[in-house]
């Protein structure tokens, strides 16, 4: 048997780590990529086998931490009949959880690409090599936080993914037309329900077009259907208003016309820093009552995030190989 990795995505880390999947399969790798729900539709948008291992398991209460079992045991079984040389994972994900703790328990070589360095996931530790993006300051708050060592690499693979598609014209799903011209409105992890209505009653009068990802879109709003092509419906929006990480905020960085970040629960985060470096504004929620989100947006520049993304692919590989 050849050299062989496992993946089990959800849809941001699935686009974080595809770069590196392609890569390896084009050096005679045998990858094996799994997903559920929307990560499988963001593989099937690649015209990639769609192999379905687990399921979301948000805001179930105990019935999550008993599925979350099932689940973990499904992907014990599977990791053992496949037999990976190395699982590779990425975020703080349910699937990052199972796949590490997966491969600690068949002592398999595993590496994760982290995504939130302030709220890693706690099982990181487990992995065999730990990997952060941009700076050794963030890679000492990964380790300070979870106990694990981390190496550096220059940026996020998003960042490649986005160029080898988006900025070339090739978006893998659906955009529809309704985003084009409009402000959209991502409603990530960080904004609470109540958040996201202050923050849609102060963009009212833009007549905003809600994404609502992590948080539910309130009634009187207009709000995208589906699941859609987010970086696609960005670059035909004339505004992108985010609450999203560290996924989301690299999208509208590097694909983004203007774009402006709201922040209500986290004062401190990887993906503000990524905002700032971008020339993207970051407003809390409090200030967002004195300012205009859409008349302080700023045209990103993420072409920094790209070359790192770039090079970044290189050393992760070098670590798979390793």
């Amino acid at each position: 048997m050849g050299e062989r990795a496992f993946a089990l995505v959800e849809p941001s880390p699935a686009k974080n780590l595809l770069p590196v999947l392609e890569r390896l399969e084009r050096e005679g790798w045998d990858v094996r990529v799994y997903g559920h729900g929307r990560g499988s539709e963001v593989l099937r948008w690649e015209g990639r086998d769609a192999r379905t291992l687990g399921r979301s398991r948000r805001r179930e209460g105990w019935r999550g931490y008993l599925g979350f079992a099932v689940d973990l045991t499904r992907v014990l079984a599977r990791m053992a009949r496949d037999r990976p040389s190395v699982v590779l994972s990425s975020g703080n994900t349910g699937d990052a959880r199972k796949s590490l703790l997966a491969a600690a328990a068949l002592r398999v070589r595993s590496v994760h690409v982290e995504m939130d360095v302030y709220n890693p996931v706690e099982v990181v530790r487990f992995a065999s090599e730990v990997l952060v993006p941009f700076s050794r300051e963030f890679a000492r708050e990964l380790e300070r936080r979870s106990g694990a060592r981390a190496r550096v690499i220059p940026g996020p693979p998003l960042a490649q993914y986005l160029a080898e598609r988006h900025l070339r014209g090739e978006i893998p799903g659906p955009v529809p037309e309704e985003c084009r011209d409009r402000v959209l409105v991502c409603l990530g992890g960080d904004v609470t329900e109540e958040g996201a209505r202050r923050l849609l009653r102060r963009l009212s009068e833009h007549d905003p077009l809600v994404v609502p990802f992590r948080v539910g879109a309130p009634p009187g709003f207009d709000r995208l259907r589906g699941f859609v092509d987010l970086p696609g419906a960005m670059m035909v929006a004339d505004t992108v208003v985010f609450s999203g990480g560290f996924g989301v905020t690299i999208e509208a960085c590097v694909v983004g016309n203007r774009a402006v970040k709201v922040w209500e629960l986290h004062p401190r985060h990887l993906s503000h820093w990524i905002a700032r470096e971008s020339g993207v504004p970051v407003l809390s929620l409090d200030e967002v009552e004195e300012t205009d989100p859409v008349e302080v947006a700023e045209r990103p520049d993420g072409r920094w995030l790209v070359r790192g993304g770039a090079e970044a692919v290189d050393r992760i590989l070098e670590a798979v190989e390793g």
